[in-house]
């Protein structure tokens, strides 16, 4: 009769702890970091300390994906974990490997959910980070296990980089490049409940000094139509370089305000 009672006991306190932990992840929404061409993991420490002064401290799990598809990380997570960062680097992180990397970020996410439990989060991708979200969006993110809330692209050149092809502000006019033609045949695989934030910079010359405006928000003509919200924001002045975006204040504050 006793032993009974006590299998009765472990029994439940197991249900009781799987319910808990299972309402925890639910509650969890961790911000998924993609760098842009040649860089690495550490790309978005000064731009994760920045956003933690606002926050308040957050741990943090870098994965980086290599080209054999097996991954490395490190990690400062425990079960107890609030909401934190989470960077997907590759170790080929080259301009001409952005849809392979589609590709290694479904590995990463689904290490990243054998590492910690989440049912939701939110996305940014810097430069060409933006471009492998948005084909990971469209290729693969019809298999995963959670789902994107918010997406957020920092100087991302939708449509390259040339600027007679992306004129400003006659945006209409441009010149479509096939990458952008094929990102805007397949939109209607983008999860319709998506919210997404397109924000460029104003340096010099209607650009980042990399990546022209149009370009940038050409993200409209993938996006605006698809998605359940659908923003754009310009920043301007000597932070507004397309390096400088992740260190850019008023960037850092405008993410605080939507998502914190």
């Amino acid at each position: 009769m006793i032993l009974v009672l006590v299998l009765s006991l472990i029994l439940s306190y197991g249900s009781i702890k799987y319910k808990s932990e299972q309402k925890m992840a639910q509650n969890q929404v961790p911000f998924i970091l993609i760098p842009g061409t040649g860089a690495n993991g550490d790309r978005f420490d000064s731009f994760m300390n920045k956003l933690m002064k606002k926050v308040g401290k957050r741990d943090v799990l870098k994965i980086n994906v290599k080209t054999d598809g097996t991954t490395q990380y490190t990690s400062s997570l425990t079960k107890k974990s609030n909401n934190p960062f989470i960077v997907i680097s590759f170790s080929d992180s080259s301009e001409k490997g952005v849809d392979k990397q589609a590709e290694w970020t479904e590995i990463a996410m689904k290490k990243a959910h054998q590492l910690y439990s989440f049912k939701a989060y939110n996305a940014l991708g810097h430069s060409n980070g933006g471009l492998v979200w948005t084909i990971f969006l469209e290729k693969e993110a019809q298999k995963p296990t959670s789902q994107m809330k918010n997406l957020i692209t920092l100087g991302t050149p939708y449509n390259y980089l040339d600027p007679k092809a992306n004129p400003y502000p006659d945006r209409a006019s441009l010149t479509e490049t096939d990458m952008l033609k094929r990102m805007v045949n397949k939109r209607e695989k983008i999860p319709h409940n998506l919210k997404m934030i397109s924000i460029a910079g104003n340096y010099k010359d209607n650009s980042d000094g990399v990546v022209p405006l149009t370009s940038a928000l050409s993200s409209s003509k993938i996006y605006k139509k698809e998605i359940d919200s659908y923003s754009e924001k310009i920043v301007s002045g000597s932070n507004a370089q397309h390096d400088q975006l992740t260190e850019n204040q008023e960037i850092i504050d405008y993410i605080v305000h939507k998502f914190y």
